[in-house]
């Protein structure tokens, strides 16, 4: 018979309340253990600070900005109880989580799925082992140097199990197989996706009735969504469920996304991370998907209800707990701007007041109840549209919104919007069908764009980079080493010809964030044109944000009728000093 998580939690803490027929059986008194240390930083935080670009590489964690210990804790949502998972305990945090590789068999049984685990990291090794970030100890990988098992004493010397094990209190994060693998393109995705505990709905494997391993070798399997997607899925031959066959048919999967080289790994617990699958008499015509429920998975299809939002319980005002997930409410009101703090129990319900910057939604339009209710932070790009300052008659609307799930203004909320669906219409996506020029960034890379160095920092390798989330994105700060560094980088287009046109205009949507001010963002994050072989000309009328962070703010229209006719190329001109380096990020680029 197979044993989930659940059985297995629940078999070792029925194993503390053993009963015996005899009426002078004395019980021995059930131990809580508490961990004597708190934690004072998030995993996210820390492997931001310790992640570099190599694949093997090794740091010590020293003590935080203010001189104390570095303690970070976790929720077990791993175990090696099955044998697939090797040497390794994975917590997560709510905002990241982190592999723990430990030189120990058996480590379900001390650090048990669901338990807490507080840990003073300081002193302690974390870096990459093929790709992988883990805390653990220093070894080689092709001589160079990389991460490998920490010693267990060592480690126990440093742990702290926190309260008995609940697996009730684990988060598994829904996603999509195009979302992870657009996730490994940029430093952010792999920060945030590497060793979460994730669940794909609406997957079928490629090998239907094959075994999940054959022979002495780790197999590797494939998931399949329905547009033909596919995530790898590792298989050890040493897992007890090795021989066990592979279902067929649609269903959910549900495993820890490992990391090896420069692709994902999906490493499934037990074959209970198999969930919903029908048997098909042909496994090349697999069953259709199950139909989604009241509860979404955070797809456009299924999304996330306003309840699921709250039960996620964000506790991070900069940490997503759930990123570029879909949320369906009802417009119910808004929070008050003006005089006292903003406050999610403080919603006005109605249009009374309506504020610009945000709105709040629920389950159904009559909900009156601030805590039933979700906040959404509203970027500048649509406020005109979704605002009840703007668009009184949004009250009582259903809307559907795509963005990071976080706390926001006292409550749970939801911030960075990308998209949105309202009375059939979504977010205006700029309209490329005239254009001389365009370019959006999307597919991670600087498309026809080069670099032009002027003063690159040692140890840097570019200032500018490709992010499909973020477009290109300039930044001189280190997060290794937490330092500021001097920096002047053009990002140039290819030679564009604007031809015919009478009155050619450029326009492009950016976000600028840790500058000195707005008004110094406004000097170190500029656009230049030049004719052909010519010099760099300052444009002006740009529409810079108003204050500082991730929304996108248009540019407006920048007009280019002094080089109609002519053969140009645009600059986006990025310069900081080693006293502040701000990061400036820019997408859809279009000149019409």
């Amino acid at each position: 018979m197979k044993k989930s998580l659940l059985y297995i939690a629940s078999a070792m803490l029925g194993a503390a309340a053993l009963t015996a027929c005899g009426d002078d059986f004395v019980r021995p008194p059930m131990v809580f253990p508490t961990a004597t240390i708190e934690a004072n930083t998030s995993i996210l935080d820390l492997k931001t600070d310790y992640w570099a670009t190599d694949r093997n590489y090794v740091k010590t964690i020293g003590l935080t900005k203010a001189g104390e210990h570095t303690i970070i804790k976790g929720r077990v949502v791993s175990s090696d109880a099955t044998g697939n998972i090797y040497k390794s305990v994975i917590i997560y945090d709510g905002s990241a989580a982190l592999n723990l590789a430990i030189n120990a068999y058996d480590l379900y049984q001390t650090y048990q799925f669901g338990q807490e685990v507080v840990i003073d990291v300081t002193d302690l090794k974390i870096g990459g082992y093929n790709g992988l970030m883990q805390l653990g100890g220093e070894g080689t990988y092709n001589n160079a140097p990389s991460m490998t098992f920490i010693d267990s004493d060592l480690f126990a010397e440093h742990a702290q199990v926190n309260g008995l094990a609940n697996p009730q209190l684990v988060d598994t994060i829904p996603a999509d197989i195009p979302e992870v693998l657009a996730a490994k393109n940029s430093t952010e995705g792999l920060i945030l996706w590497q060793s979460r505990l994730v669940r794909f709905d609406n997957v079928r494997w490629d090998a239907p009735g094959q075994p999940y391993c054959e022979g002495t070798s780790s197999t590797n399997r494939y998931i399949i969504d329905q547009t033909g997607s596919q995530l790898l899925v590792r298989n050890s031959s040493y897992a007890s469920f090795k021989n066990e066959l592979l279902p067929a048919g649609y269903g959910s999967v549900t495993g820890i996304l490992s990391y090896y080289g420069t692709d994902w790994q999906l490493m499934l617990i037990d074959s209970e991370g198999c969930q919903g699958f029908e048997d098909s008499s042909d496994p090349d015509q697999p069953g259709q998907p199950d139909t989604p429920g009241e509860e979404g998975d955070g797809t456009e299809q299924s999304p996330l209800s306003v309840s699921q939002v709250i039960a996620l319980n964000p506790s991070s005002t900069t940490a997503a707990v759930a990123s570029e997930v879909w949320v369906k409410g009802y417009i119910v009101g808004s929070m008050p701007t003006g005089g006292a703090s903003t406050t999610l129990s403080g919603t006005t319900f109605g249009t009374d007041d309506a504020a610009t910057t945000n709105m709040v939604i629920a389950a159904a339009p009559d909900v009156t109840d601030a805590s039933q209710c979700i906040g959404i932070q509203l970027p500048a790009s649509m406020r005109d549209a979704l605002s009840l300052a703007n668009q009184p008659g949004n009250l009582g609307k259903e809307v559907m919104l795509k963005g990071d799930v976080m706390k926001y203004c006292g409550g749970p909320g939801l911030k960075n919007l990308t998209d949105y669906r309202l009375d059939g219409k979504g977010f205006d996506k700029p309209d490329t069908s005239d254009a001389i020029f365009s370019e959006t960034f999307a597919a991670s890379s600087l498309g026809g764009f080069t670099i032009d160095n002027i003063e690159l920092p040692a140890g840097f390798e570019a200032v500018w980079k490709g992010s499909a989330n973020y477009g290109a994105v300039a930044t001189a700060y280190d997060s290794g080493s937490k330092t500021d560094y001097a920096a002047d980088s053009r990002l140039v287009s290819p030679l564009i010809d604007l031809g015919t046109a009478a009155s050619p205009a450029l326009s492009f949507e950016h976000a600028l964030n840790f500058f000195a001010d707005i008004a110094t963002a406004r000097q170190q994050a500029t656009v230049e044109v030049r004719v052909e072989g010519g010099e760099w000309t300052t444009l002006e009328g740009v529409t810079y944000p108003t204050e500082m962070g991730w929304s996108f703010v248009p540019s407006g229209s920048i007009s280019l009728a002094d080089f109609a006719g002519k053969k140009i190329q645009i600059a986006f001109h990025y310069t900081s000093t080693a006293a502040k380096a701000g990061t400036w990020e820019v997408k859809n680029v279009i000149i019409k």
